[in-house]
Protein backbone atom coordinates (compact mmCIF):
# COMPACT_ATOMS: atom_id res chain seq x y z
CA UNK A 1 0.00 0.00 0.00
CA UNK A 2 1.45 3.38 -0.96
CA UNK A 3 1.32 6.52 1.17
CA UNK A 4 -1.72 7.96 -0.62
CA UNK A 5 -3.69 4.77 -0.03
CA UNK A 6 -2.59 4.67 3.62
CA UNK A 7 -3.89 8.22 4.18
CA UNK A 8 -7.21 7.47 2.49
CA UNK A 9 -7.73 4.33 4.56
CA UNK A 10 -6.89 6.15 7.82
CA UNK A 11 -9.24 9.04 6.95
CA UNK A 12 -12.18 6.97 5.73
CA UNK A 13 -14.21 7.04 9.03
CA UNK A 14 -13.90 10.80 9.51
CA UNK A 15 -16.01 13.57 7.92
CA UNK A 16 -13.21 16.13 8.44
CA UNK A 17 -9.46 15.91 7.97
CA UNK A 18 -6.91 18.48 9.12
CA UNK A 19 -3.26 18.44 8.06
CA UNK A 20 0.00 19.95 9.14
CA UNK A 21 1.61 22.18 6.50
CA UNK A 22 5.40 21.99 6.46
CA UNK A 23 6.85 18.52 5.82
CA UNK A 24 3.29 17.23 5.41
CA UNK A 25 1.40 19.21 2.78
CA UNK A 26 4.49 21.07 1.64
CA UNK A 27 8.18 20.36 1.46
CA UNK A 28 10.98 22.86 1.01
CA UNK A 29 13.80 22.63 -1.51
CA UNK A 30 16.35 22.95 1.28
CA UNK A 31 17.61 20.47 3.86
CA UNK A 32 16.80 22.76 6.84
CA UNK A 33 14.41 25.73 7.07
CA UNK A 34 17.27 28.07 8.01
CA UNK A 35 19.15 27.07 4.84
CA UNK A 36 16.56 29.11 2.96
CA UNK A 37 18.01 32.25 4.52
CA UNK A 38 21.45 31.39 3.08
CA UNK A 39 20.05 31.93 -0.40
CA UNK A 40 20.02 35.63 0.49
CA UNK A 41 23.60 35.50 1.74
CA UNK A 42 25.44 34.39 4.87
CA UNK A 43 25.24 37.84 6.46
CA UNK A 44 21.45 37.88 6.18
CA UNK A 45 21.15 34.29 7.41
CA UNK A 46 23.08 35.08 10.57
CA UNK A 47 21.05 38.16 11.54
CA UNK A 48 17.75 36.50 10.53
CA UNK A 49 18.31 33.56 12.91
CA UNK A 50 19.39 35.94 15.70
CA UNK A 51 16.35 38.18 15.19
CA UNK A 52 13.90 35.28 15.45
CA UNK A 53 15.53 34.03 18.65
CA UNK A 54 15.38 37.53 20.14
CA UNK A 55 11.73 37.98 19.13
CA UNK A 56 10.70 34.67 20.70
CA UNK A 57 12.57 35.41 23.90
CA UNK A 58 10.93 38.82 24.19
CA UNK A 59 7.39 37.61 23.42
CA UNK A 60 7.41 34.31 25.29
CA UNK A 61 4.99 32.89 22.67
CA UNK A 62 4.67 32.21 18.97
CA UNK A 63 5.73 35.29 17.05
CA UNK A 64 4.76 36.79 13.72
CA UNK A 65 7.01 37.54 10.78
CA UNK A 66 6.41 41.25 11.38
CA UNK A 67 7.67 40.93 14.96
CA UNK A 68 10.82 39.15 13.74
CA UNK A 69 11.56 41.87 11.20
CA UNK A 70 10.95 44.54 13.81
CA UNK A 71 14.19 43.53 15.55
CA UNK A 72 17.02 46.05 15.02
CA UNK A 73 19.30 43.42 13.45
CA UNK A 74 16.96 43.19 10.44
CA UNK A 75 16.64 46.92 9.87
CA UNK A 76 16.59 47.59 6.13
CA UNK A 77 15.54 44.04 5.17
CA UNK A 78 12.14 43.44 3.58
CA UNK A 79 10.02 40.52 4.86
CA UNK A 80 8.38 40.36 1.44
CA UNK A 81 11.66 38.98 0.05
CA UNK A 82 11.53 36.12 2.54
CA UNK A 83 7.89 35.42 1.66
CA UNK A 84 8.82 35.26 -2.00
CA UNK A 85 11.64 32.84 -1.22
CA UNK A 86 9.29 30.64 0.80
CA UNK A 87 6.87 30.52 -2.11
CA UNK A 88 9.53 29.60 -4.63
CA UNK A 89 11.12 27.00 -2.35
CA UNK A 90 7.83 25.20 -1.63
CA UNK A 91 6.98 21.93 -3.34
CA UNK A 92 3.89 19.79 -2.92
CA UNK A 93 4.32 16.51 -1.06
CA UNK A 94 2.97 14.54 -3.99
CA UNK A 95 1.49 11.48 -2.23
CA UNK A 96 -0.24 13.76 0.29
CA UNK A 97 -1.46 16.03 -2.50
CA UNK A 98 -3.01 13.05 -4.29
CA UNK A 99 -4.72 12.04 -1.03
CA UNK A 100 -6.06 15.58 -0.50
CA UNK A 101 -7.56 15.61 -3.98
CA UNK A 102 -9.23 12.24 -3.35
CA UNK A 103 -10.54 13.36 0.05
CA UNK A 104 -11.96 16.54 -1.47
CA UNK A 105 -13.69 14.46 -4.15
CA UNK A 106 -15.22 12.36 -1.37
CA UNK A 107 -16.79 15.51 0.09
CA UNK A 108 -14.73 15.66 3.27
CA UNK A 109 -14.06 18.98 4.96
CA UNK A 110 -10.36 19.85 4.76
CA UNK A 111 -8.30 22.15 6.99
CA UNK A 112 -4.67 22.92 7.70
CA UNK A 113 -3.15 23.65 11.11
CA UNK A 114 0.42 24.92 11.45
CA UNK A 115 2.87 26.23 14.03
CA UNK A 116 4.43 28.95 11.91
CA UNK A 117 5.48 32.60 12.06
CA UNK A 118 4.27 33.20 8.48
CA UNK A 119 0.79 34.74 8.17
CA UNK A 120 -2.14 32.58 6.95
CA UNK A 121 -2.32 34.59 3.72
CA UNK A 122 1.25 33.56 2.91
CA UNK A 123 0.54 29.89 3.59
CA UNK A 124 -2.63 30.09 1.48
CA UNK A 125 -0.55 31.48 -1.38
CA UNK A 126 2.04 28.71 -1.04
CA UNK A 127 -0.59 25.98 -1.01
CA UNK A 128 -2.32 27.48 -4.02
CA UNK A 129 0.93 27.82 -5.94
CA UNK A 130 1.68 24.15 -5.28
CA UNK A 131 -1.71 23.08 -6.66
CA UNK A 132 -3.71 22.32 -3.53
CA UNK A 133 -6.66 24.60 -4.17
CA UNK A 134 -8.69 26.12 -1.35
CA UNK A 135 -9.11 24.52 2.07
CA UNK A 136 -12.19 24.93 4.21
CA UNK A 137 -10.08 26.80 6.72
CA UNK A 138 -6.57 27.36 8.00
CA UNK A 139 -5.26 27.88 11.53
CA UNK A 140 -1.76 29.27 12.07
CA UNK A 141 -0.08 29.87 15.41
CA UNK A 142 1.21 33.30 14.39
CA UNK A 143 -2.37 34.53 13.86
CA UNK A 144 -3.97 32.65 16.77
CA UNK A 145 -1.28 33.31 19.39
CA UNK A 146 -1.21 29.65 20.54
CA UNK A 147 0.62 26.56 19.32
CA UNK A 148 -0.12 22.95 18.41
CA UNK A 149 2.21 21.42 20.95
CA UNK A 150 0.19 22.86 23.84
CA UNK A 151 -3.05 21.52 22.36
CA UNK A 152 -4.49 25.03 22.41
CA UNK A 153 -4.30 25.60 18.65
CA UNK A 154 -6.29 22.39 18.11
CA UNK A 155 -8.87 23.57 20.67
CA UNK A 156 -9.14 26.89 18.84
CA UNK A 157 -9.69 24.95 15.61
CA UNK A 158 -12.54 22.91 17.15
CA UNK A 159 -14.29 25.99 18.54
CA UNK A 160 -14.02 27.90 15.26
CA UNK A 161 -15.31 25.07 13.08
CA UNK A 162 -17.93 23.66 15.45
CA UNK A 163 -16.53 20.17 14.91
CA UNK A 164 -16.47 17.49 17.54
CA UNK A 165 -13.00 16.09 18.21
CA UNK A 166 -14.19 12.60 17.26
CA UNK A 167 -15.15 13.86 13.79
CA UNK A 168 -11.61 14.89 12.90
CA UNK A 169 -8.45 13.07 11.88
CA UNK A 170 -5.26 15.13 12.04
CA UNK A 171 -2.27 14.18 9.86
CA UNK A 172 1.22 15.43 10.64
CA UNK A 173 4.89 14.42 10.68
CA UNK A 174 5.91 15.49 14.21
CA UNK A 175 5.23 13.14 17.12
CA UNK A 176 5.40 15.90 19.76
CA UNK A 177 3.58 18.82 18.14
CA UNK A 178 1.22 16.89 15.86
CA UNK A 179 0.38 13.58 17.51
CA UNK A 180 0.64 14.52 21.18
CA UNK A 181 -0.65 18.07 20.63
CA UNK A 182 -3.76 16.77 18.86
CA UNK A 183 -4.29 14.18 21.60
CA UNK A 184 -4.32 16.96 24.22
CA UNK A 185 -7.41 18.31 22.43
CA UNK A 186 -8.99 14.86 22.10
CA UNK A 187 -8.29 14.62 18.35
CA UNK A 188 -7.08 11.39 16.80
CA UNK A 189 -3.79 11.91 14.93
CA UNK A 190 -2.13 9.83 12.22
CA UNK A 191 1.66 10.15 12.04
CA UNK A 192 2.95 10.66 8.52
CA UNK A 193 5.85 8.27 7.78
CA UNK A 194 9.11 10.07 7.15
CA UNK A 195 10.49 7.88 4.34
CA UNK A 196 12.14 9.72 1.48
CA UNK A 197 13.26 8.70 -1.97
CA UNK A 198 16.81 7.33 -2.13
CA UNK A 199 18.91 9.59 -4.35
CA UNK A 200 22.48 8.39 -3.85
CA UNK A 201 23.86 11.82 -2.96
CA UNK A 202 26.74 12.17 -0.51
CA UNK A 203 26.16 13.55 3.01
CA UNK A 204 25.72 17.30 2.66
CA UNK A 205 28.81 19.42 3.23
CA UNK A 206 26.96 22.69 2.79
CA UNK A 207 23.51 24.15 2.24
CA UNK A 208 23.83 23.71 -1.53
CA UNK A 209 24.39 19.96 -1.18
CA UNK A 210 21.37 19.64 1.08
CA UNK A 211 19.23 21.72 -1.26
CA UNK A 212 20.12 19.51 -4.25
CA UNK A 213 19.16 16.35 -2.39
CA UNK A 214 15.90 17.90 -1.12
CA UNK A 215 15.06 19.21 -4.62
CA UNK A 216 15.36 15.72 -6.11
CA UNK A 217 13.61 13.96 -3.22
CA UNK A 218 10.70 16.37 -3.46
CA UNK A 219 10.09 15.54 -7.11
CA UNK A 220 10.56 11.80 -7.56
CA UNK A 221 8.50 8.97 -6.16
CA UNK A 222 10.24 6.78 -3.59
CA UNK A 223 11.13 3.47 -5.18
CA UNK A 224 10.34 4.58 -8.75
CA UNK A 225 12.50 2.77 -11.32
CA UNK A 226 11.87 4.09 -14.82
CA UNK A 227 13.71 6.09 -17.44
CA UNK A 228 12.19 9.43 -16.46
CA UNK A 229 13.11 9.01 -12.78
CA UNK A 230 16.69 7.91 -13.49
CA UNK A 231 17.11 10.73 -16.00
CA UNK A 232 15.82 13.26 -13.46
CA UNK A 233 17.76 12.04 -10.41
CA UNK A 234 21.00 10.82 -12.03
CA UNK A 235 21.56 12.58 -15.36
CA UNK A 236 19.86 15.88 -14.51
CA UNK A 237 22.13 16.93 -11.61
CA UNK A 238 25.27 15.69 -13.37
CA UNK A 239 24.69 17.52 -16.65
CA UNK A 240 23.40 20.67 -14.96
CA UNK A 241 26.54 20.81 -12.81
CA UNK A 242 28.72 20.14 -15.86
CA UNK A 243 27.02 22.96 -17.78
CA UNK A 244 27.55 25.32 -14.84
CA UNK A 245 31.24 24.42 -14.93
CA UNK A 246 31.46 24.88 -18.71
CA UNK A 247 29.77 28.27 -18.35
CA UNK A 248 32.37 29.41 -15.81
CA UNK A 249 35.20 28.20 -18.04
CA UNK A 250 33.73 30.06 -21.00
CA UNK A 251 33.61 33.29 -19.01
CA UNK A 252 37.40 33.12 -18.79
CA UNK A 253 37.60 33.59 -22.58
CA UNK A 254 34.30 35.05 -23.80
CA UNK A 255 35.67 35.56 -27.31
CA UNK A 256 36.04 31.79 -27.79
CA UNK A 257 33.18 29.84 -29.26
CA UNK A 258 31.66 26.77 -27.67
CA UNK A 259 31.45 23.58 -29.75
CA UNK A 260 29.54 20.60 -28.37
CA UNK A 261 30.72 17.39 -30.01
CA UNK A 262 28.13 15.08 -31.54
CA UNK A 263 26.63 12.68 -30.59
CA UNK A 264 27.82 12.47 -27.02
CA UNK A 265 27.14 16.09 -26.09
CA UNK A 266 23.69 16.40 -27.67
CA UNK A 267 21.71 16.35 -24.41
CA UNK A 268 24.35 18.46 -22.67
CA UNK A 269 23.97 21.18 -25.28
CA UNK A 270 20.18 21.14 -24.84
CA UNK A 271 20.57 21.61 -21.09
CA UNK A 272 23.15 24.35 -21.58
CA UNK A 273 20.67 26.21 -23.77
CA UNK A 274 18.02 25.91 -21.03
CA UNK A 275 20.36 27.26 -18.37
CA UNK A 276 21.97 30.00 -20.50
CA UNK A 277 19.47 30.81 -23.26
CA UNK A 278 21.28 33.91 -24.49
CA UNK A 279 24.56 32.18 -25.27
CA UNK A 280 25.27 30.88 -28.80
CA UNK A 281 26.71 27.39 -29.13
CA UNK A 282 27.73 25.13 -32.02
CA UNK A 283 27.05 21.45 -32.61
CA UNK A 284 29.98 19.74 -34.35
CA UNK A 285 28.84 16.54 -36.06
CA UNK A 286 32.19 14.83 -36.09
CA UNK A 287 33.24 11.39 -34.94
CA UNK A 288 36.57 9.61 -35.06
CA UNK A 289 35.01 7.30 -37.64
CA UNK A 290 33.94 10.20 -39.86
CA UNK A 291 37.53 11.51 -39.88
CA UNK A 292 39.18 8.19 -40.72
CA UNK A 293 38.64 8.44 -44.51
CA UNK A 294 40.38 11.83 -44.56
CA UNK A 295 43.24 10.54 -42.40
CA UNK A 296 43.62 7.55 -44.73
CA UNK A 297 43.66 9.83 -47.76
CA UNK A 298 46.36 12.00 -46.17
CA UNK A 299 48.36 8.93 -45.17
CA UNK A 300 48.30 10.20 -41.58
CA UNK A 301 48.74 6.66 -40.32
CA UNK A 302 49.88 7.51 -36.79
CA UNK A 303 46.74 9.53 -36.21
CA UNK A 304 44.62 6.92 -37.97
CA UNK A 305 45.77 4.30 -35.45
CA UNK A 306 44.69 6.65 -32.66
CA UNK A 307 41.26 7.08 -34.28
CA UNK A 308 40.47 3.36 -34.47
CA UNK A 309 38.43 1.66 -31.73
CA UNK A 310 40.39 -0.03 -28.96
CA UNK A 311 39.11 -3.48 -29.89
CA UNK A 312 40.29 -6.68 -31.56
CA UNK A 313 39.33 -6.15 -35.19
CA UNK A 314 39.84 -7.84 -38.54
CA UNK A 315 41.27 -6.12 -41.57
CA UNK A 316 37.79 -6.05 -43.10
CA UNK A 317 36.34 -4.34 -40.03
CA UNK A 318 39.09 -1.72 -40.03
CA UNK A 319 38.56 -1.06 -43.73
CA UNK A 320 34.80 -0.68 -43.20
CA UNK A 321 35.47 1.75 -40.35
CA UNK A 322 37.56 3.84 -42.77
CA UNK A 323 34.97 3.60 -45.53
CA UNK A 324 37.46 1.71 -47.71
CA UNK A 325 37.52 -1.63 -49.55
CA UNK A 326 39.78 -4.28 -48.06
CA UNK A 327 41.82 -6.61 -50.31
CA UNK A 328 40.63 -10.23 -49.80
CA UNK A 329 44.06 -11.44 -48.66
CA UNK A 330 44.01 -9.05 -45.68
CA UNK A 331 40.32 -9.20 -44.79
CA UNK A 332 40.69 -11.98 -42.22
CA UNK A 333 43.86 -10.69 -40.56
CA UNK A 334 43.30 -9.93 -36.88
CA UNK A 335 44.63 -6.85 -35.14
CA UNK A 336 44.72 -6.32 -31.39
CA UNK A 337 44.16 -2.60 -30.86
CA UNK A 338 43.49 -3.08 -27.15
CA UNK A 339 47.05 -3.87 -26.17
CA UNK A 340 48.79 -2.03 -29.04
CA UNK A 341 52.07 -2.92 -30.72
CA UNK A 342 50.36 -3.53 -34.06
CA UNK A 343 51.55 -0.38 -35.81
CA UNK A 344 53.76 -2.04 -38.43
CA UNK A 345 51.05 -4.49 -39.50
CA UNK A 346 48.41 -1.73 -39.43
CA UNK A 347 50.53 0.53 -41.64
CA UNK A 348 50.86 -2.29 -44.15
CA UNK A 349 47.08 -2.66 -44.14
CA UNK A 350 46.55 1.10 -44.55
CA UNK A 351 48.85 1.17 -47.59
CA UNK A 352 46.64 -1.48 -49.20
CA UNK A 353 43.41 0.44 -48.61
CA UNK A 354 41.94 2.90 -51.11
CA UNK A 355 40.27 5.95 -49.51
CA UNK A 356 36.62 6.50 -50.47
CA UNK A 357 35.89 9.11 -53.09
CA UNK A 358 34.21 11.49 -50.64
CA UNK A 359 37.06 11.46 -48.09
CA UNK A 360 37.87 15.13 -48.73
CA UNK A 361 34.32 16.17 -47.80
CA UNK A 362 35.31 15.84 -44.15
CA UNK A 363 37.78 18.68 -44.59
CA UNK A 364 35.05 20.74 -46.27
CA UNK A 365 32.78 20.20 -43.26
CA UNK A 366 35.54 21.22 -40.84
CA UNK A 367 36.26 24.40 -42.79
CA UNK A 368 32.56 25.14 -42.90
CA UNK A 369 32.33 24.75 -39.09
CA UNK A 370 34.79 27.62 -38.62
CA UNK A 371 36.91 26.07 -35.87
CA UNK A 372 39.70 28.42 -34.87
CA UNK A 373 42.42 28.83 -32.26
CA UNK A 374 41.16 28.96 -28.68
CA UNK A 375 37.67 27.60 -29.31
CA UNK A 376 36.21 25.29 -26.68
CA UNK A 377 35.42 21.66 -27.53
CA UNK A 378 32.96 20.03 -25.10
CA UNK A 379 33.21 16.25 -25.06
CA UNK A 380 33.11 13.08 -22.99
CA UNK A 381 35.88 10.52 -23.20
CA UNK A 382 39.12 9.22 -21.84
CA UNK A 383 41.89 10.37 -24.14
CA UNK A 384 40.89 13.55 -25.93
CA UNK A 385 41.62 11.80 -29.23
CA UNK A 386 38.99 13.66 -31.23
CA UNK A 387 40.36 17.00 -30.04
CA UNK A 388 43.87 15.98 -31.13
CA UNK A 389 42.61 14.91 -34.56
CA UNK A 390 40.65 18.14 -35.07
CA UNK A 391 43.64 20.26 -34.08
CA UNK A 392 45.81 18.44 -36.59
CA UNK A 393 43.31 18.58 -39.45
CA UNK A 394 42.23 22.20 -38.85
CA UNK A 395 45.66 23.56 -37.95
CA UNK A 396 44.44 25.17 -34.73
CA UNK A 397 44.70 24.70 -30.98
CA UNK A 398 41.45 23.98 -29.15
CA UNK A 399 40.62 23.95 -25.45
CA UNK A 400 38.88 20.77 -24.34
CA UNK A 401 36.21 20.76 -21.64
CA UNK A 402 35.72 17.13 -20.75
CA UNK A 403 32.92 15.41 -18.86
CA UNK A 404 35.45 12.93 -17.61
CA UNK A 405 37.26 11.64 -14.56
CA UNK A 406 40.62 11.13 -16.25
CA UNK A 407 43.22 13.56 -14.92
CA UNK A 408 45.64 12.54 -17.70
CA UNK A 409 43.69 14.80 -20.06
CA UNK A 410 45.05 17.83 -18.21
CA UNK A 411 48.55 16.85 -19.34
CA UNK A 412 47.84 16.40 -23.04
CA UNK A 413 50.62 17.50 -25.36
CA UNK A 414 48.25 18.58 -28.13
CA UNK A 415 46.33 21.61 -26.90
CA UNK A 416 44.82 22.04 -23.47
CA UNK A 417 42.01 20.24 -21.68
CA UNK A 418 40.17 20.72 -18.42
CA UNK A 419 38.43 17.83 -16.70
CA UNK A 420 35.19 18.28 -14.79
CA UNK A 421 35.55 15.43 -12.31
CA UNK A 422 38.24 14.79 -9.73
CA UNK A 423 37.89 11.19 -8.60
CA UNK A 424 39.86 9.04 -6.20
CA UNK A 425 40.97 5.56 -7.30
CA UNK A 426 37.79 3.83 -6.14
CA UNK A 427 35.47 6.44 -7.64
CA UNK A 428 37.47 6.44 -10.85
CA UNK A 429 37.24 2.66 -11.18
CA UNK A 430 33.46 2.77 -10.70
CA UNK A 431 33.12 5.64 -13.15
CA UNK A 432 34.99 3.84 -15.90
CA UNK A 433 33.17 0.60 -15.09
CA UNK A 434 30.04 2.11 -16.63
CA UNK A 435 31.26 5.12 -18.61
CA UNK A 436 29.89 3.58 -21.85
CA UNK A 437 26.46 3.50 -20.19
CA UNK A 438 26.66 7.21 -19.33
CA UNK A 439 27.76 8.01 -22.86
CA UNK A 440 24.85 6.02 -24.30
CA UNK A 441 22.28 7.62 -22.02
CA UNK A 442 23.23 11.21 -22.90
CA UNK A 443 24.03 10.81 -26.61
CA UNK A 444 21.79 11.85 -29.46
CA UNK A 445 19.64 8.85 -30.32
CA UNK A 446 20.71 8.70 -33.97
CA UNK A 447 23.25 6.77 -35.99
CA UNK A 448 26.94 7.63 -35.86
CA UNK A 449 28.35 10.20 -38.25
CA UNK A 450 30.08 8.05 -40.90
CA UNK A 451 30.92 10.63 -43.56
CA UNK A 452 29.89 13.80 -45.37
CA UNK A 453 28.21 14.81 -48.62
CA UNK A 454 27.84 18.14 -50.36
CA UNK A 455 24.33 19.37 -51.10
CA UNK A 456 23.62 22.75 -52.71
CA UNK A 457 27.04 24.03 -51.72
CA UNK A 458 26.71 22.92 -48.08
CA UNK A 459 28.52 19.93 -46.63
CA UNK A 460 26.18 17.81 -44.53
CA UNK A 461 26.96 14.83 -42.27
CA UNK A 462 25.90 11.32 -43.25
CA UNK A 463 24.67 9.12 -40.43
CA UNK A 464 24.45 5.37 -40.05
CA UNK A 465 21.05 3.73 -39.89
CA UNK A 466 19.68 3.62 -36.37
CA UNK A 467 16.57 2.48 -34.53
CA UNK A 468 15.63 4.96 -31.76
CA UNK A 469 15.00 3.56 -28.27
CA UNK A 470 12.11 4.69 -26.10
CA UNK A 471 14.23 4.27 -22.95
CA UNK A 472 16.82 6.79 -24.18
CA UNK A 473 14.05 9.29 -24.90
CA UNK A 474 12.64 8.80 -21.40
CA UNK A 475 16.06 9.18 -19.75
CA UNK A 476 16.81 12.37 -21.65
CA UNK A 477 13.35 13.79 -21.03
CA UNK A 478 13.88 13.25 -17.30
CA UNK A 479 17.22 15.08 -17.42
CA UNK A 480 15.68 18.00 -19.31
CA UNK A 481 12.81 18.11 -16.81
CA UNK A 482 15.35 18.43 -13.98
CA UNK A 483 17.18 21.28 -15.72
CA UNK A 484 13.96 23.16 -16.45
CA UNK A 485 12.70 22.76 -12.89
CA UNK A 486 16.08 23.72 -11.40
CA UNK A 487 16.33 26.83 -13.55
CA UNK A 488 12.80 27.90 -12.57
CA UNK A 489 13.34 27.23 -8.86
CA UNK A 490 14.73 29.26 -6.01
CA UNK A 491 17.95 27.23 -6.39
CA UNK A 492 18.81 28.43 -9.90
CA UNK A 493 21.88 30.29 -8.61
CA UNK A 494 23.18 27.42 -6.49
CA UNK A 495 26.35 25.82 -7.88
CA UNK A 496 26.25 22.02 -7.78
CA UNK A 497 29.57 20.52 -6.68
CA UNK A 498 31.05 17.97 -9.12
CA UNK A 499 31.53 15.39 -6.35
CA UNK A 500 27.87 15.66 -5.40
CA UNK A 501 26.72 15.66 -9.03
CA UNK A 502 28.46 12.40 -9.92
CA UNK A 503 27.48 10.56 -6.71
CA UNK A 504 24.09 9.21 -7.95
CA UNK A 505 25.73 7.82 -11.09
CA UNK A 506 28.47 6.12 -9.07
CA UNK A 507 25.79 4.67 -6.80
CA UNK A 508 23.86 3.40 -9.83
CA UNK A 509 27.05 2.01 -11.34
CA UNK A 510 28.30 0.17 -8.26
CA UNK A 511 25.17 -0.72 -6.31
CA UNK A 512 22.29 -0.97 -8.80
CA UNK A 513 19.00 -2.41 -7.72
CA UNK A 514 17.79 -5.45 -9.59
CA UNK A 515 15.16 -3.28 -11.29
CA UNK A 516 17.76 -0.70 -12.39
CA UNK A 517 20.06 -3.38 -13.81
CA UNK A 518 17.15 -4.94 -15.68
CA UNK A 519 15.95 -1.59 -17.05
CA UNK A 520 19.33 -0.39 -18.32
CA UNK A 521 21.15 -3.64 -19.04
CA UNK A 522 19.59 -4.27 -22.45
CA UNK A 523 20.90 -1.01 -23.89
CA UNK A 524 23.61 -1.56 -26.48
CA UNK A 525 26.66 0.62 -27.09
CA UNK A 526 28.95 1.15 -30.09
CA UNK A 527 32.70 0.75 -29.82
CA UNK A 528 34.01 -0.60 -33.10
CA UNK A 529 31.11 -3.01 -32.85
CA UNK A 530 27.85 -3.24 -30.96
CA UNK A 531 28.02 -4.56 -27.41
CA UNK A 532 25.39 -5.07 -24.69
CA UNK A 533 25.67 -3.13 -21.46
CA UNK A 534 24.65 -5.96 -19.17
CA UNK A 535 22.63 -8.73 -20.79
CA UNK A 536 23.54 -12.13 -19.31
CA UNK A 537 22.10 -15.39 -20.56
CA UNK A 538 20.41 -17.96 -18.29
CA UNK A 539 22.47 -19.07 -15.30
CA UNK A 540 21.70 -22.70 -16.08
CA UNK A 541 23.33 -22.39 -19.49
CA UNK A 542 26.43 -20.77 -18.01
CA UNK A 543 26.81 -23.60 -15.50
CA UNK A 544 26.93 -26.04 -18.41
CA UNK A 545 29.14 -23.80 -20.58
CA UNK A 546 31.50 -21.68 -18.40
CA UNK A 547 33.38 -20.41 -21.45
CA UNK A 548 30.18 -18.75 -22.67
CA UNK A 549 29.83 -16.97 -19.33
CA UNK A 550 33.39 -15.66 -19.58
CA UNK A 551 32.79 -14.47 -23.14
CA UNK A 552 29.53 -12.67 -22.30
CA UNK A 553 31.02 -11.05 -19.21
CA UNK A 554 34.01 -9.86 -21.25
CA UNK A 555 31.68 -8.28 -23.82
CA UNK A 556 29.47 -6.58 -21.22
CA UNK A 557 30.19 -2.87 -20.93
CA UNK A 558 28.67 -2.69 -17.43
CA UNK A 559 30.04 -5.75 -15.67
CA UNK A 560 28.56 -4.93 -12.28
CA UNK A 561 25.12 -4.69 -13.87
CA UNK A 562 25.78 -8.00 -15.66
CA UNK A 563 26.54 -9.73 -12.35
CA UNK A 564 23.53 -8.14 -10.64
CA UNK A 565 21.19 -9.40 -13.36
CA UNK A 566 22.78 -12.83 -13.42
CA UNK A 567 22.81 -13.27 -9.62
CA UNK A 568 20.15 -10.93 -8.17
CA UNK A 569 21.35 -11.27 -4.61
CA UNK A 570 22.15 -8.56 -2.00
CA UNK A 571 25.89 -8.77 -2.60
CA UNK A 572 28.40 -5.87 -2.66
CA UNK A 573 29.02 -6.20 -6.39
CA UNK A 574 31.00 -2.98 -6.50
CA UNK A 575 33.49 -4.30 -3.94
CA UNK A 576 33.70 -7.66 -5.73
CA UNK A 577 34.31 -5.95 -9.06
CA UNK A 578 37.00 -3.67 -7.63
CA UNK A 579 38.75 -6.58 -5.91
CA UNK A 580 38.74 -8.61 -9.13
CA UNK A 581 39.99 -5.62 -11.12
CA UNK A 582 42.81 -4.96 -8.68
CA UNK A 583 43.82 -8.62 -8.76
CA UNK A 584 43.82 -8.62 -12.56
CA UNK A 585 45.94 -5.47 -12.73
CA UNK A 586 48.53 -6.99 -10.41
Amino acid sequence: MNLTEMILRAASPYPAVALDVFDTLLKRDVARPTDLFLLQGEAFAKVRVEAEAQARAAAGREVTLAEIYARPALAGYDPAAECALECRAAAANRPVQEAVRALRAQGKRLYYISDMYLPPEQIDAMLTRCGYGRFDGGFVSSACGVQKRSGKLFQRFLRATGLNAREVLFIGDDWRADVLGAALAGIRAWHLPGGRAETGFLPAENAGDGALAAFVQNRINAGAVDGESIGFAVLGPLLTAFCQWVHEKRKERPESRLYFLARDMYLTRQIYALLYPGEPTQYLQVSRRSLCPLLLQRRAFTQLVEALPRQRLTGAQIAAYCGAHCPPEQAEQKFDLKTGGEEARLYALFHALTPPGDAAQALGYLRQSGLRDGDFLVDIGSGGTTQMLLESLCGCTLHGLQLSGDARLRKRRHGAADVFLSLDSTQGALYWAAQPMLERMISQDTGATVGYAEQNGVVLPRQAAHEPEALIQALQHGALTFAKAWQASVLAGVVIRPQQAIAPFLRLTGRPTQQQAALLGDLRVEDGGVYPLAAPGPLRGYLRHPARARRDLAQARWKIGFLKRLLPWPLPYDALYLAAKNQTER
